[in-house]
Formats: structure tokens, sequence, C-alpha cells
């Protein structure tokens, strides 16, 4: 056959060569990294503060996210309609996020406005107003945000599964609290959780395009070396997370569908078996040609799609199958779901299944690397996670020699269905008796919202 009409094999994996690093620390404590990256005159900008949603007191959930929502409502000398307006004029925007383990303050712009970007951004870490009148229109519309997830069924279910996986460790409640939590907060405690956590010492300025380091040093000392607070110490790891194998049924009446969430705690992302995991979940439910993808939708055909996924994060992980399915096949699919984890643990995955899963993971992980935003995003998880500069460039090869008895060990030692929880938000009605003949204690649970 010519070659014309022969399509084409593909080659080996591009390798990824994350670029180098030019560290300095400024005499407060913040750690400035500047990544000189790509020929366009652009940069992008992001301070991550090492202190998120664990942070939350107990009593107080919901209240790391709001203070991040705050901190743009106005700082310095601006107001923030003039805020906004003056980050616009420097052609950018700022976007806050406050996850687990960190808060992000992050926006891109050319890089000859870099001072001014700086500038700006220390006004909204170092001086925001924090006002009352904000506060309140904020809080008020966490809430009624609040009040719109609570009748997801999507939504019920993450609360209830990760509350019911992770309890009272930090990680076992929603970045947006509750109506309840947020109800009985004040400004004084958005400002006092500003004071106490969000501080140099626990925070990384990276600066990633076409900046000079030694200009970006002189530019950071300018703009954050007044920068003084002393944070509290950071939560500690808790002592593994104790296994609850129930049924959580969250009665959704008239549902036509249930949603479903299974599975348990896991490994923080240091964990060494983070490659052999990746590639598990692979196999397991991490792509469209997936086990349970294919057996859940494929031949079974009781949903549109499943997946599973791991949420490595600093302190803990999870492992999680989500799905959707027609209510009278929630138990069956339950069980499916069950038995696939159960599988992947048993049976050595076969060198086809193994090559696809890792083809997947590899072929094209490079083009995680072509902006210099897409680096900025790698360098935030270098800090977040304390990893070492090369896990980028060791992701590809060290995936490519994961072998079946890597990914079978790993699976023995993390993936497990008598740990699982299970929760279906659903017609009680109506699947509670099939769900019944799994075996486990099922509970009527509410999530709180």
């Amino acid at each position: 056959m010519s070659t014309r009409f022969r399509r084409p094999e593909p080659g080996p994996p591009a390798p990824v060569r994350f670029p180098s690093i030019v560290r300095h620390t400024l005499d407060n404590g913040l750690a400035v990294w500047t990544i000189p990256y790509g020929a366009l005159p652009v940069a992008t900008t992001t301070l991550v503060i090492g202190r998120g949603t664990a942070e939350d007191p107990p009593d107080r959930h919901g209240l790391a996210s709001l203070t991040g929502d705050l901190l743009d409502e106005g700082a310095g000398r601006l107001d923030a309609i003039e805020l906004a307006d003056a980050f616009a004029r420097a052609g950018t925007h700022l976007n806050i996020d406050t996850g687990p383990d960190a808060t992000t303050l992050s926006c891109a712009g050319l890089s000859r406005v870099l001072d001014r970007i700086l500038d700006l951004m220390a006004d909204v870490v170092i001086r925001p107003r924090l006002g009352e009148e904000d506060f309140e229109r904020v809080r008020e519309l966490r809430i009624n945000r609040l009040r719109q997830l609570s009748r997801s069924a999507g939504s019920m279910a993450d609360r209830a599964w990760v509350t019911a996986v992770f309890r009272d460790h930090p990680y076992g409640h929603g970045a947006m609290g509750t109506t309840a939590a947020l109800s009985a907060m004040s400004v004084d405690d958005a400002r006092t959780h500003w004071q106490r956590h969000l501080a140099p010492s626990v925070a990384t300025l990276i600066v990633v395009g076409d900046v000079q380091p030694d200009d970006v040093t002189t530019a950071a000392e300018r703009a954050f070396g007044a920068w003084s607070v002393t944070p509290d110490e950071p939560v500690a790891a808790p002592a593994s997370t104790a296994p609850d194998a129930r049924i959580l049924l969250v009665d959704r009446p008239g549902a036509a569908q249930s949603e479903l969430r299974v599975g348990h705690a896991a490994p923080p992302r240091s964990t060494p078996l983070y490659h052999s995991l990746v590639v598990a979940n692979a196999v397991l439910g991490g792509q469209f040609t997936s086990r349970i993808n294919q057996r859940l939708r494929e031949e079974m055909g009781i949903t549109y799609g499943a997946h599973t996924s791991f949420d490595f994060r600093r302190l803990a992980g999870s492992f999680s199958c989500d799905t959707s399915v027609q209510t009278d096949a929630t138990a069956d699919a339950v069980r499916e779901i069950l038995a696939q984890f159960d599988a992947i643990r048993g049976a050595a995955v076969d060198a086809d299944e193994l090559d696809a899963a890792r083809a997947s993971l590899t072929r094209g992980y490079v083009r995680n690397f072509e902006t210099a935003g897409q680096i900025s995003r790698a360098a935030v998880q270098l800090v977040t996670y304390d990893l070492p500069d090369d896990t980028f460039d060791r992701f590809v090869p060290v995936v490519g020699s994961v072998t079946s008895d890597d990914v079978q060990r790993a699976a023995r030692e993390v993936i497990d269905p008598a740990k699982a929880t299970v929760v279906v938000v659903g017609n009680a009605e109506d699947c509670r008796a099939s769900l019944e003949q799994i075996g486990r204690p099922i509970e009527a649970v509410t999530p709180e919202f």
C-alpha cells in the first residue's frame, strides 16, 4: 500500500523540559520565583499564599474563601470599581482563588507594566479595605449561591461525600461553607483571618514570561517589602481518616436519575505511589475508554458517562467514582463500581490496556507547558505541594516505565471497595429496597448548605 494512504504511526511522547527557576527571598520572607520564558512581551504574575480553606475555623466554614472574595473589594486608596479599572488600564484583570491548600492571586499582562501590576497586587493583599458593607454584600451573594447549590443533585452528592470521607479533617467541608456558618460570621472574622494567615513568610511570588530576574526582584522588593505579618501555625496533618462503608441516601423525590459518589480517602500529593496511581486511574475510570465507563455506559447502558479521579492535596487526598444513572439501575451501578474497584486490585492489567493508559497520560502532556500562563500554573503546583523542580520533566519517563505489577501494587495499597463510602442522591422510595440488597448499612442524610 502506498504510504499516501497509510495512517502514520505515533512517535514517542515529547519530553518536557521545565524552564529554570531563579529564586530569591526578600527580607520579610516572601519567596520570589522568576521564570524567563517565551518570546512575547508578556508576563504572568501569581502570588501563592500557603493558606486555604483548610484553615477555616470549625465553626466558620467558608471564612477563608469569603475573605479571598473580599480582597479586591477595594484596596489602598481605591474602591472596588476604581481597583478593577486600574487593573484594566494595565491591560489585565485580577483572579483570586481560594483552594484547600492555598490562596492564589494571578493576572497576565504586558511585561512592561509589571511594576504597576505588582503595586496593585500588593495593595490587594497588604492593604485591603475589608469594609462592612462589602462584607454584607459578598456574604449575601454566597448565601444565595448556596441556596442554588442545595437544589443541584451533583452539589448535594459532593457535599455529602466529602463530609463523610473527611469528617473532622480540615478538608471535610466545602469552600463555600454553610448558610449557618456564614450567617454567624462578622467582618471582624474576615479581618482576623487576613491578619493571621496572609503573610509573606508563607507566600511565593511567581513571575513567568519576558522578564529578567534582577528586575523582578527589585520590583517585588519595592511593592511587597513593607508586608510584615507573622502567620498562625498551619493546620497539622491529621491521623488517617477512618473508613465509612455506609450507603448514604439523600432523598430527592421524583428524581428520574440517581447521582452517585463512591470512594474513600487517599494519600497526599507527595505519595511515592503517585505515578502508579495515575496510571491505575487511567485504566479504571480516568478516560472515556476506561473500564468503568465502558462497563456502565457501553455494556450496561445505564449512564451517559462515569469517571474516576484522585484529588491529591497537601495533607491527604481522595479517590472517587462520579456518575449519574437511571433510578432503576442505582444498585446495579453501585455493585459494578465496587466490583471494578476490586478487580483492579486482584488481576494484572494486560499489556494493551496498560499501553493505552500510559499513552493517554503522556502523549499530549507536553501541551500543558506551551504558554507563560501554563508554566505559571505548573509552578503553583511546585509551591503548593512542595515538589522538586524536575517534577514535570520526570512525569513522561516515569509514567512510561510504570508496569502492570506497579499498577496492581498501588491499587491494592490504596483502592479498597470495603472502605468506600457510597453516596446516592435520588428517589429513595424507588431505590432504597434494591440498595438494601447490597448488604451495607443505609443512612438517610441531608447535606448542610
